[in-house]
């Protein structure tokens, strides 16, 4: 899920249509033949309704992906310039967006259309419309349509379709071929493991202070992503039990601290005065974890920078199991719509019956239309090295949802306190789980989806 990563955009803005339209919603005065030619036929089985009302929508975003959905929203609202389109942006910083959208949930007043993603575990439910009638009435077989690793997690287990994905991103590790040449190790070939970073990870070692280099720049991603890192998971699918009191989270916890203590991955506290993608394309770290959202951005970085750029796999844990971490957002209905034809429009254009809607928010994570991913995304090239998108698309299925968003972060704050006390403190990873395990299981207990 993007938004715990995205920077704050607007505390709030409202869209004016380009076509003109007041400031208390946005719609076009465009002819019909004009606004007929914005969009791609819908894939429903069934003529579309003719809309009409208001429509407020509540959304997160910032940078690219708050431009690629202001475009997208834009094709909705000249498609149907009958409905007055409101559009809220919220920051998620600080958990603003969090604060804001629980409250105007649990009051009565929050926007027909919430943007969302399923790592919030269906803490929301409650305030959602089941979209399954809406699905049945269109006759549409959402696998035929969604792209493959988008859509499970939005259903609840109950059965309820709780929201509709609209784009999601993942990773691969960049690596720089000059680095690897100097160091005399081979390129790390798709399955290679993350074990094997204490072995090989240590010839890219040298230097010291703004000279010092490291085997792999430490993204965002790996605090996730190392929960994997010992061959265990942090709960069962179900989300019932925590494993995070089990010998692989100690595994995992004690490579984390031998790569850092060893400097092949740099510290929170040495890479304060240099961010990670800074690091990489400086040539100061040999790999990069690259996700979808920011592949543009960093290959244009290294390739002005000089360096020789290769691409793999997100190592394997020790069953070879891809390590790999799903962001995804997506939106849900709200009980308290009053414009439910409307809502359910745009969601299914947004996530799949609008091709012109996904080809833009393709642009800043693999899109929910199946056709759009698998052709318009995967192709997209970037960089005098020729990289696609393909990578992102056949590895978003086996990609682990992002542990600790949404409903989880209470046990993420708590995972993030573990990985400082063994890498920043030295503390032994062993006593961390001991102590910190109870304190997990006290907070998996406290979750709604546990006390059904």
């Amino acid at each position: 899920m993007m938004k715990r990563v995205i920077g704050v955009l607007l505390a709030a803005s409202i869209l004016a249509a380009a076509s003109g339209c007041g400031s208390q919603g946005a719609s076009s005065s465009a002819s019909s033949a004009s606004a007929a030619s914005e969009a791609s036929a819908s894939t429903s089985a069934t003529s579309e309704k003719k809309l009409s009302g208001s429509l407020n929508i509540w959304a997160w975003g910032a940078d690219e992906e708050a431009q690629a959905r202001k475009d997208a929203i834009l094709v909705f609202i000249k498609k149907h310039p009958e409905v007055k389109v409101t559009y809220t942006v919220i920051p998620t910083a600080n958990q603003v967006w969090d604060q804001k959208a629980s409250a105007a949930l649990a009051a009565g007043t929050a926007g027909d259309v919430m943007q969302m993603s399923p790592d919030y575990y269906s803490m929301n439910t409650k305030y959602y419309e089941d979209l399954n009638p809406f699905v049945k009435q269109d006759g549409v077989n959402l696998k035929d349509v969604i792209t493959p690793g988008l859509l499970d997690r939005y259903y609840d287990a109950d059965g309820k379709l709780e929201g509709l994905p609209l784009h999601t991103n993942c990773f691969e590790m960049a690596y720089n071929k000059d680095m690897f040449d100097k160091a005399g190790v081979a390129y790390p070939k798709d399955g290679w493991k993350i074990s094997e970073l204490e072995d090989w990870g240590k010839k890219f070692v040298s230097g010291s202070g703004s000279t010092q280099t490291y085997g792999i720049a430490k993204h965002w991603v790996m605090d996730s992503a190392m929960v994997f890192a010992g061959g265990g998971t942090p709960y069962t699918d179900d989300l019932k039990t925590s494993n995070m009191g089990k010998d692989t989270i100690v595994k995992s916890l004690t490579l984390y601290q031998n790569l850092i203590k060893g400097k092949i991955m740099p510290s929170d506290t040495a890479q304060k005065t240099i961010p990670a993608e800074t690091l990489f394309v400086s040539g100061k770290a040999a790999m990069y974890p690259m996700g979808g959202f920011e592949s543009n951005q960093v290959i244009k970085d290294a390739e002005e920078n000089g360096i020789n750029l290769g691409f793999t796999s997100m190592p394997c844990d020790p069953n070879g199991k891809e390590i790999n971490v799903q962001y995804a957002t997506g939106w849900a209905m709200t009980k308290t719509c009053k414009n439910k034809d409307a809502a359910w429009a745009f969601m299914k254009e947004s996530s799949y019956a609008n091709e012109e809607m996904n080809t833009i928010n393709a642009k800043v994570g693999i899109p929910a239309n199946k056709k759009i991913a698998d052709t318009t995304y995967a192709n997209m090239k970037t960089g005098d090295v020729g990289f696609d998108n393909s990578y992102y698309v056949k590895h978003i299925s086996d990609a682990h949802m992002n542990p600790f968003g949404g409903t989880l972060a209470s046990t993420g704050n708590i995972w993030t306190n573990m990985v400082q006390e063994v890498t920043l403190n030295g503390k032994d990873p062993a006593e961390i789980v001991k102590l910190n395990a109870p304190k997990i299981e006290k907070e998996f207990a406290s979750y709604s989806f546990n006390k059904k």
